[in-house]
């Protein structure tokens, strides 16, 4: 579940995020987005808990990319203090990487679907803005975990999240699927491999024509 900053707030992409150089991805950093579940700023919780599964995806994903010879960070936090000590703290941590992208691994949540109606509610990736590499990689991730059977929610643009404004390359949002939709959680629960492999697989795609 994304959390917000005032919108307001300095935009502090240096000028090669600006730019969005649309060279090979050769090293990236993978987070969970919240402290570690029964914590302070801990995620969203319904059928499954944010933030035990994108430890778990990130986990997954990092050792993907390790294999396919992508220099992977993991800038989890698991010490906050607060939701605003999370998120400055997962992002000092990126920034003191040599990577290309940052990619923030979430799940959504709404109000509580208490019956299946056999629809997922989806998947959807938050950028600041669809230039360049940011737009080209989220439309990506979103078409490969449609793939995976959510529902493709598409690529959402926003001002006012901490990780897309106070990280220093163009960072990518995943929301993989929602906690509070029973046809998200079964769905998801039965592909964990699958959803890490899309995430990669986009990343994959991208270098093959860059």
């Amino acid at each position: 579940m994304r959390n917000r900053i005032n919108k307001n707030v300095k935009y502090m992409e240096s000028e090669e995020k600006g730019k969005n150089n649309m060279a090979k991805i050769k090293a990236v950093t993978v987070h969970g987005g919240h402290n570690p579940q029964g914590k302070i700023a801990c995620g969203a919780s319904d059928y499954i808990d944010e933030s035990r599964e994108d430890r778990i995806i990130t986990k997954k994903v990092i050792r993907l990319f390790k294999k396919n010879r992508i220099k992977a960070y993991n800038c989890t936090v698991n010490n906050g203090t607060s939701q605003t000590d999370v998120l400055r703290k997962i992002c000092t941590k990126c920034n003191s990487k040599t990577r290309d992208i940052d990619i923030s691994i979430h799940f959504n949540s709404a109000a509580h679907q208490k019956v299946t109606d056999r629809k997922t509610t989806g998947t959807e990736v938050w950028v600041r803005d669809t230039s360049g590499i940011k737009g080209d990689l989220s439309k990506r991730i979103c078409n490969q975990l449609s793939k995976v059977g959510f529902k493709n929610r598409g690529v959402k643009t926003t001002s006012g999240l901490w990780v897309l404004n106070k990280t220093t390359k163009p960072a990518l949002l995943i929301e993989v699927c929602f906690v509070s939709d029973p046809d998200d959680a079964k769905l998801y629960k039965k592909n964990r491999d699958a959803v890490a492999k899309a995430i990669v697989q986009a990343i994959l795609n991208y270098n093959k024509v860059h």
